[in-house]
């Protein structure tokens, strides 16, 4: 190699490299000042923090944000399964019947949504479910999280199942294999890591989410709510009130809170590394 092509070749990893550390340098100071700032509230509160309900503005004490963990809880349980089984079957649908004018409609509607405003999603779901039950509710906020984060999980879902080579279908139909067998015996198993980032992105998208559930919810702290009828709170919610607030103490619990979502997000991506063995093809 010349010395000429040599120099390139170096300037060229530099150049790679610095470019991904200017990449993760802000998530990287992102979650430093998250951890600098969460772990003080949590260590001032203790368990109290994950059980306890927040604290009155004048309060000297941090409290807890168990209102808000029940809630995001509860949403998630309530929007997820929704979303991954509409998800699934809309992939299947697009995967097998692609010439199909349903299928061509799916896709196309599925794609499209993604780039509405969830802060549209909320203003809808509030005059078409929370205005005629004349209630927030965690309901309501299900039916909006399920509209935005539906596309992300298509998305996902469509990529890992066409990430799968033609010929394994093929040698599946030729062992007499069904076109459902196949996909159920086959083609999902196989496509099952990609399948769990995409449930993983989802569940990120649903517990991370804020503006869709802003005006649904109703942002009921005053104690642990577990019907799905009755207003709720969630994590994201709390942290936007509270980073707005005027108050300190408000100020403590929104980094205590942002601290526990952030690692929320940290377990279960590394429990689905863990639990989920990617399949060699």
């Amino acid at each position: 190699m010349s010395r000429a092509r040599s120099l390139k070749d170096k300037l060229f990893v530099f150049a790679v490299a610095a470019g991904f550390l200017l990449a993760v340098a802000p998530l990287f100071h992102l979650a430093v000042v998250v951890f600098e700032r969460g772990i003080p509230a949590l260590v001032e509160s203790g368990l109290g923090f994950f059980t306890d309900g927040p604290p009155s503005p004048l309060s000297t004490e941090v409290g807890g944000i168990a209102p808000a963990i029940s809630g995001s809880l509860i949403l998630l349980a309530l929007s997820l399964p929704i979303v991954v089984l509409i998800a699934l079957f809309a992939s299947l649908l697009t995967l097998e019947f692609p010439g199909n004018p349903v299928s061509k409609a799916v896709d196309v509607a599925a794609r499209s949504f993604a780039s509405v405003p969830t802060i549209v999603v909320s203003m809808a779901v509030y005059s078409l479910v929370v205005v005629p039950a004349g209630r927030f509710s965690a309901l309501a906020g299900a039916v909006a999280l399920v509209m935005v984060s539906l596309p992300y999980a298509y998305t996902s879902f469509s990529t890992a199942l066409r990430s799968i080579p033609s010929t394994y279908r093929e040698a599946a139909y030729f062992i007499a294999m069904k076109r459902w067998t196949a996909l159920i015996r086959v083609v999902i198993p196989m496509a099952k890591k990609q399948m769990a980032s995409g449930v993983l992105m989802t569940m990120a998208r649903i517990v991370g989410e804020t503006a869709a559930i802003m005006f649904v919810v109703g942002r009921f702290r005053a104690g642990i709510q577990v019907l799905p009828d009755q207003p709720v709170d969630a994590i994201p919610l709390l942290i936007f009130d509270y980073a707005l607030a005027p108050y300190p103490v408000f100020h403590k619990v929104a980094w205590g809170a942002a601290l526990v979502l952030l690692l929320s997000y940290a377990a279960v991506f590394v429990a689905t590394k863990m639990l989920v063995r990617e399949v060699k093809l």
